[in-house]
């Protein structure tokens, strides 16, 4: 990835909105819909997006989805970021006050 390349897709990365789900982020595709990213058994944030499975077998490729997710925990402030098998998951119970 060159830099130029990488600065046009951290351009477009920082206009779009991530969110935690389970299972991993959600972060819109261009066509309005969305896509789901989490981590492969390496720790390697993966993306379904063409530019990404173009790309894949290339360590250093990111996409703009997995490079917002990536200024997403760095904003969080997030040091030490979910891998697929601990990502928090919701729980019908969660909204329940017990109390």
């Amino acid at each position: 990835m060159t830099p130029n390349e990488l600065a046009s897709r951290q351009r477009k990365a920082l206009s779009l909105n991530v969110a935690v789900v389970d299972g991993g982020y959600s972060v819109p595709s261009s066509d309005g819909g969305e896509y789901i990213l989490s981590y492969d058994d390496n720790g390697r944030l993966v993306c379904k997006c063409v530019d990404f499975i173009i790309h894949k077998a290339d360590n250093q490729w990111k996409c703009k989805h997995v490079l917002a997710v990536m200024l997403f925990l760095e904003r969080s402030g997030i040091k030490n970021p979910p891998t697929m098998k601990t990502v928090y998951k919701r729980s019908r119970y969660d909204a329940i006050d017990l109390n």
